[in-house]
């Protein structure tokens, strides 16, 4: 087995950055709490920071990538709420009374953002496992789509 230079702790220090992200998005789902996805990883991050410079680097990847997510998050559901509005005016404004067309909009707009709410979750997590996997092999893992706040 390619067992990594790196002690054991250092490489769980590392891997609980990464996964306090996977256990906000849990809590998420239960609670919507804006910017917990970032809170645990910060926790986790500045409690482990000094101990080794992997666990720094791997902290501050998992909270850029928290943040990242949260932004694309936000401006995701920003354009959905004005995609719902301007087509639901749309069809109340453009409809003959006859018509329900502001039903048949409104629910696939719903169906719509479920979808991709579940796909966005999805890809958070699969990205999460990775790079705790990653971590815990002792092996850096640089997240894709993300912003570089803290460097």
């Amino acid at each position: 087995m390619n067992e990594s230079p790196l002690d054991l702790s250092v490489r769980r220090w590392g891997m609980g950055c990464h996964l306090s992200g996977l256990l906000a998005i849990v809590v998420c789902s239960v609670a919507p709490i804006p910017f917990l996805g970032v809170l645990f990883p910060y926790l986790v991050w500045s409690l482990g920071r000094d101990r080794h410079p992997f666990i720094d680097q791997q902290g501050r990847e998992a909270i850029n990538f928290q943040l990242s997510m949260t932004i694309y998050l936000l401006i995701g559901v920003i354009l959905w709420i004005f995609l719902a509005f301007t087509t639901c005016m749309v069809a109340i404004t453009g409809a003959s009374p006859n018509q329900n067309i502001f039903g048949a909009a409104f629910g696939w707009l719903m169906v719509l953002g479920v979808a991709v709410l579940v796909l966005f979750a999805g890809f958070m997590i699969a990205v999460i496992s990775f790079a705790a996997v990653k971590a815990s092999r002792g092996q850096s893992y640089r997240y894709p789509f993300r912003m570089q706040f803290l460097q």
